[in-house]
């Protein structure tokens, strides 16, 4: 009886590791490794092809150049092809097929089954048509996300009811470059992409390629508004949006350019990149002091002054500026996104409400706002929660933190709340920034007054205008400001042992809040918020300005 139970067992194990072996052999796409970093094949060919195909991809974009800007419709249908095909070569001669990877690219050779000849290969086909079969399952599935990136560019600013082929081509060339090679390399593997999609992934050849694309896409295709009152944001480089080139002849669909830019939108860029340091650099003390204030009681600063001092005392002046790091890096994608969906969102609300007005009214302009408002909360909060989280950390001895740095609190908070823990806030974020109603609702009201009744540049109504819109929307917001700062610095707990949660509701911190200070305790913490725009704003035209002088 035992014998027979043994043999029984062994019988049934040897035929799970059969079907395991058959799985492996069959899997094309799917893959169960903890995923590590991607090495180039080590054969003589890839490691010279490793510079060669990029050099070929710079190669035909400089050639191309004139005429992809003259024509850039037809260029990039032309090129697409090409760039297909130098991406297939990369990947087939260079990467690890999916699966391979784990053993260093080096191939698995497997015992042949009873009948099956020794002369022929494991793995069914062989090699070569693992590759292609899966080069080729890559590439459609590369394919099918096009407009997923497509969606991801109009988000981030590229045209949407102008320029369609001109962005979803753009998209296309994207999803052949960054797409194709992690799904030659990972197929479908669930936990891979999340890595990818989370920027854990290790930064190898195939992810580095993902964050390369990305940025140069982001970079040289949208706008990249770091400052929102300034005068060149009204004239953003759209997706290969048509301009004149010496030389190049210039289609009739080309698309103008604003007076006086000289076609040098590439200034505008710098500048704005200047203008937000110089931002960052004025305001940021004013708001680690209005976060400090908002998020403690009475007892501990009694007001503005006392805050100053005893955080230069206790941490120096560089406790004035913990925190810096997500916004100088978040303002970016963040006022992108806003001011690229803006565009959007007051186009869509001219044509379907106001359709009878020749302009949008000023009631129009901040019904767009909320919409923006609630498209850029997304990218906005994990950023403001992480800052505001690094903000309140009073230790001036970095190893007597819980958080060493934003990366640091990021990859704690997502391994102890997930995603949902990130996104801690997120609903306080959405109330308070619907108040854009406000914020772009008086900026065109300021504008077209000042147009009307003043002789001002435009530069200079765009200047006071914005500074003068920015004090009606914090006079507006600023109560669930502190509301959603009381949220956002709550302890999680769980795993990160930082206290026990107060807030689960934003009513309930609203409540504490009142309870605390009375009607007063909303507006805690005002005084910095309402010096910090002026002065923040100033010092980013003086630096956008000064850099626009100096740049060829």
């Amino acid at each position: 009886m035992s014998s027979s139970i043994t043999k029984n067992a062994a019988a049934q194990a040897q035929s799970s590791v059969k079907g395991t072996s058959a799985s492996k052999d069959t899997t094309i796409l799917i893959s169960t490794h903890e995923q590590q970093p991607i090495s180039l094949l080590q054969t003589p060919l890839a490691q010279s092809a490793r510079h060669v195909f990029p050099a070929l991809l710079a190669t035909g974009f400089l050639v191309r150049f004139n005429a992809l800007v003259a024509d850039p419709v037809s260029t990039m249908k032309t090129a697409l092809p090409v760039v297909v095909a130098l991406q297939l070569g990369y990947a087939v001669v260079c990467l690890p097929v999916i699966g391979s990877h784990q053993n260093g690219g080096a191939t698995t050779v497997r015992k042949p089954r009873p009948g099956e000849k020794k002369g022929k290969k494991a793995g069914g086909d062989g090699a070569g048509g693992r590759i292609a079969v899966t080069a080729i399952v890559s590439l459609l599935l590369s394919t099918f996300l096009t407009p997923v990136l497509y969606a991801v560019m109009i988000l981030f600013g590229a045209p949407f009811l102008t320029h369609g082929s001109h962005t979803f081509l753009c998209a296309a060339h994207l999803a052949a470059l960054v797409l194709f090679p992690i799904f030659y390399v990972h197929g479908v593997d669930a936990p891979s992409w999340a890595s990818v999609g989370s920027f854990q992934a290790p930064f190898d050849e195939t992810f580095g390629g993902l964050v390369g694309g990305l940025v140069g896409a982001w970079l040289g295709a949208v706008p990249i508004p770091l400052d929102w009152d300034r005068e060149w944001q009204k004239w953003p480089v759209t997706i290969l949006s048509p301009v004149p080139v010496p030389g190049a002849p210039v289609p009739a669909t080309a698309a103008t350019t604003a007076p006086g830019t000289n076609n040098k939108n590439y200034e505008g860029f710098v500048a704005g990149v200047f203008s937000g340091i110089a931002k960052l650099s004025v305001g940021h003390p004013f708001d680690t002091i209005k976060v400090r204030l908002q998020t403690s009681s009475s007892s501990k600063f009694s007001g503005p002054l006392q805050c100053v001092t005893q955080t230069i005392r206790n941490e120096g002046i560089f406790g004035l500026y913990k925190g810096a790091t997500p916004p100088l890096v978040g303002w970016m994608f963040m006022d992108s996104v806003m001011l690229g969906s803006l565009t959007v969102y007051r186009r869509l609300v001219h044509e379907n409400l106001f359709p009878h007005l020749p302009s949008l009214p000023s009631h129009g302009h901040g019904i767009a706002g909320i919409f923006a408002g609630a498209t850029v909360s997304f990218i906005a909060a994990p950023v403001e929660h992480i800052k505001a989280r690094l903000q309140i950390q009073y230790a001036a001895n970095k190893s007597e933190r819980l958080y060493k740095g934003p990366l640091d609190a990021l990859s704690k908070i997502y391994k102890f709340h997930g995603i949902k823990g990130i996104y801690h806030g997120l609903s306080a974020t959405l109330l308070f920034r619907s108040f854009f109603f406000c914020w772009w609702g008086s900026y065109d009201i300021f504008s077209r007054w000042m147009k009307q009744n003043t002789n001002m540049s435009a530069p200079a109504i765009n200047f006071w205008a914005g500074g003068l819109s920015a004090q009606i929307f914090w006079l507006t917001s600023y109560p669930s400001d502190v509301v959603k700062q009381r949220v956002m610095t709550d302890p999680l707990g769980g795993g990160l042992n930082d206290g026990v949660r107060r807030f689960p509701r934003w009513k309930d911190a609203a409540t504490a809040v009142y309870k605390e200070s009375g009607w007063r305790g909303y507006w805690r913490g005002f005084l910095p918020c309402f010096l910090r725009a002026f002065p923040a704003n100033a010092m980013a035209l003086l630096a956008f300005e000064a850099v626009m002088r100096t740049l060829p």
